[in-house]
């Protein structure tokens, strides 16, 4: 059973239900579900600045992306080749696999090049055309405004080859052309982020060619397809009005509500805000707060953070080190585990898709740290079980990839020259030092400091998705014992 806590109560019924239980006074640092922060009916400052940046966390990480990735000041400035960003409304293609200068967002894949769009629904309807992928791994997720994934296509669900993709916003009521696959989002602003695998270097031209047939554009009516526009986004107010730096998240926030279509479950929550100073009207006026109350909403905030930092180190089911949500990208009303997915790996796939088991620490619950030298060993009967493929990425703790001295980021069953046992195990060594001839085959190079690793199943077969599989442990090589090249041996 998965460790999160799950469930679909909206929070309207919470706060109904459960508004004659005492408040909470004590700080709720040491929280660590849903249920604790948002339980009962409040005007507390701090329990709503806590329960504003556990439940607006994701939307701002969303809106931060998006306006990272369209640069509404300067649409059309050049973008770096391993960044699939473009201006609002139209699709970016990434020409090279994500390296160490890639700032955007948490956690990119090293297996795979990107197609990535922010569309703004208001200038909608639009229409996305993508070519004959054949046998290659592909898929195109379509990312809501709160970081959660509802809806995926790709050769999982179509084989080598999708139908056109009709993307409309909550207000659309007019025609639908035939055929097409019908993307509804739930805001103002969606992602579409297509993933299509790579398999090294010498495949990047097959790639691009694929890319330059991938299409979005404006539908008109039945037959009539036309450029997209570059609509105007609202500045976030955190990142630009000087905000005090406890506050900037609920800033932000504020600008994200301006835009924002509240639905019947948030919609007890969303009023309750005003309290603080936060309304979908006028965004975030901490200024008409007095000093006193913007001093306890920081706290509120920091420990809001602290609370889903916490929360990624147990991302559902823990099991030597690793911790892995079969939750996937669908959260129900589990707003501690979307926020902190959001923190760790915002916009992962869904479940069914991929699977994200995440290591911060060693077989003996210490943060795996370069500084250290460690071995991880899949028995050949352990080894990942996938349908698609599989890859170990290593990041710094804040979610970035590593500089090293091969441009290894990733190592998986597709990386050139791996080496397996003779028994069929397969043993990765990860540290700082190169390792020699011998060993840098099966090297995941480790910087010299603390990291995070992510495992990635590509179409996990029933077994993983259905937690009857887990990574083994991560292990520190102890100097005096030399390991057995000749395979795994059992813990």
């Amino acid at each position: 059973m998965p460790l999160f806590f799950s469930y679909r109560l909206s929070l309207a019924f919470l706060l109904s239900v459960l508004a004659s239980q005492p408040l909470q006074s004590e700080p709720l640092r040491n929280a660590t579900s849903t249920q604790q922060i948002f339980s009962g009916a409040s005007t507390d400052p701090y329990t709503l600045a806590v329960r504003a940046t556990v439940w607006g966390y994701p939307l701002v990480r969303a809106a931060q992306l998006r306006q990272k990735a369209t640069q509404p000041e300067h649409p059309f400035a050049p973008r770096p080749t391993t960044l699939a960003t473009a201006p609002i409304n139209r699709i970016g293609q990434a020409r090279d696999l994500a390296g160490p200068d890639t700032r955007i967002g948490v956690a990119p894949n090293n297996d795979t090049l990107y197609s990535l769009a922010f569309v703004d629904t208001q200038a909608g309807p639009f229409q996305l055309d993508t070519p004959d992928f054949g046998t290659r791994y592909y898929i195109f997720q379509f990312g809501e405004a709160d970081s959660e994934t509802r809806q995926s296509y790709g050769q999982s669900s179509h084989g080598g080859r999708l139908p056109p993709i009709f993307i409309a916003g909550p207000d659309y009521r007019g025609e639908i052309p035939k055929g097409a696959k019908v993307v509804r989002s739930a805001q103002r602003y969606l992602m579409v982020a297509g993933r299509v695998l790579v398999d090294g270097s010498q495949d990047l031209p097959n790639v691009h060619r694929i890319q330059d047939a991938i299409r979005l554009r404006k539908w008109l009516g039945k037959g009539r397809l036309a450029e997209t526009p570059i609509t105007s986004q609202r500045p976030l107010a955190g990142d630009i009005n000087g905000a005090p730096n406890g506050l900037n998240l609920l800033a932000n926030l504020g600008t994200v509500l301006e835009d924002w279509r509240v639905s019947k479950e948030d919609a007890d929550f969303i009023a309750s805000l005003r309290r603080i100073g936060l309304t979908t009207e006028n965004g975030f006026r901490y200024a008409h707060l007095p000093a006193v109350e913007r001093a306890v909403i920081e706290r509120g905030v920091a420990d809001g953070l602290a609370i889903i930092r916490e929360k990624t180190r147990h991302l559902g089911t823990l099991s030597g080190g690793w911790t892995t949500s079969y939750a996937g990208s669908r959260f129900g009303r589990d707003l501690l585990l979307r926020a902190a997915v959001a923190m760790d790996q915002i916009y992962v796939l869904d479940k069914d898709e991929a699977l994200y088991p995440v290591a911060h620490l060693d077989a003996q619950g210490q943060q795996l740290d370069g500084r250290n030298t460690y071995t991880l060993c899949f028995r050949k009967q352990d080894l990942p079980p996938v349908d698609g493929f599989w890859s170990i990425t290593l990041y710094y703790e804040k979610g970035f990839l590593a500089a090293n001295p091969i441009g290894r980021y990733s190592i998986g069953d597709r990386t050139p020259g791996i080496v397996y046992g003779p028994d069929g195990s397969l043993r990765l060594l990860i540290q700082n030092d190169d390792p020699g001839e011998e060993g840098r085959a099966n090297w995941l190079p480790a910087p010299h400091e603390p990291f995070m690793l992510m495992m990635r199943l590509y179409r996990p077969e029933a077994r993983a998705a259905e937690a009857r599989w887990h990574p083994p442990a991560v292990r520190p090589v102890n100097p005096k014992v030399p390991p057995d090249s000749a395979g795994c041996r059992s813990p």
